[in-house]
């Protein structure tokens, strides 16, 4: 018996380390999506689903925009989400800060390929600042995962002052938060395993084929795509968080490193075990440290829209 689950536990092992067939991992690429708020964060916010340059964005609070409005960008490699931790974590911070929250709903894969999503969002962060939602200041953006990524894309792409940029509106974000960034899509650093686990060899495959379905033509190494490639100067204050057992953690560590070079302001947290927002937040008494944190950070760095 003690011979039959030894073989037992060998194979289990095996099972787990041995990379599948791609279209197994391929499966739930672009079906995994909690599009509308759950009933408790539905029950808490006032909802509005809005239709900015036919991107389909949701808003929480909006009638308290002038108090501030966190920009919000989910995960998902750009295959998946937005997850119920999504919401929860905008609600839990919307209801802290007492403002809006705007959760822009860009398109992904495998139906879209890159620029969409920079360019979705982009474009959503245009036309509020035209329409005077969004001014210098009274914003901040944040994001998980591909979501952070995204957010750092977005901040280095409003830094500059391309078609018509946002620069010249003076509408750059007041802050950033950063929470398990996806900074490198092609997961240069993905070997240097500092998380003291196992070779996560089903999570990484997953990721790798969802960068290269999402970029399409597009080089992986493309700073639009890996801002960890990209010029990081001018930045707003960064709040960056991650786990001792994600996959970034490498990354993230790295990428301290540029953002201390450029003097970029700089809060750094890693908290034991990972950061998720899949299936739902995480609970417990480090991502309760975490989420205060974070609350004193956009606390910190998001004005009042003036003369409201």
């Amino acid at each position: 018996m003690g011979r039959i689950k030894h073989y037992a536990a060998i194979a289990g092992r095996t099972l787990t380390r041995t990379p599948l067939p791609n279209f197994v991992y391929e499966i739930g690429f672009g079906k995994v999506r909690i599009a509308k708020p759950p009933a408790p964060v539905q029950k808490r916010h006032a909802i509005d689903i809005e239709l900015i340059n036919r991107t389909r964005t949701v808003w929480l609070d909006k009638h308290k925009a002038d108090r501030g409005i966190i920009v919000y960008l989910h995960g998902g490699s750009y295959m998946a989400g937005p997850f119920v931790g999504d919401w929860e974590w905008l609600s839990k911070q919307v209801d802290e800060r007492e403002c809006a929250g705007l959760l822009i709903d860009y398109r992904y894969g495998p139906d879209y390929m890159h620029p969409t999503a920079l360019e979705d969002t982009f474009e959503v962060i245009k036309a509020l600042a035209a329409e005077g939602l969004i001014t210098q200041g009274n914003w901040a953006v944040a994001g998980h995962q591909s979501g952070a990524g995204l957010a750092l894309s977005l901040a280095s792409l409003v830094n500059t002052r391309v078609d018509g940029g946002l620069a010249n509106a003076k509408a750059k974000p007041a802050g950033i938060v950063l929470m398990n960034p996806l900074l490198d899509l092609e997961f240069t650093n993905l070997e240097l395993s500092e998380t003291n686990q196992h070779d996560p060899v089903h999570e990484r495959r997953i990721m790798q084929l969802a960068a290269k379905k999402y970029a399409g033509r597009t080089p992986l190494d493309d700073p639009a795509l890996s801002p960890l490639n990209g010029d990081l100067q001018g930045l707003p204050p960064v709040h960056l968080s991650v786990g001792t057992k994600d996959l970034f953690l490498t990354d993230s560590r790295i990428v301290t490193h540029q953002f201390e070079r450029e003097e970029v302001e700089l809060t750094y947290r890693e908290i034991p075990g990972k950061i998720s927002v899949n299936p739902r937040l995480r609970r417990g008494a480090d991502m309760a440290r975490l989420l205060e944190e974070q609350r004193e950070f956009l606390e910190a760095n998001l004005a009042e829209t003036p003369g409201k």
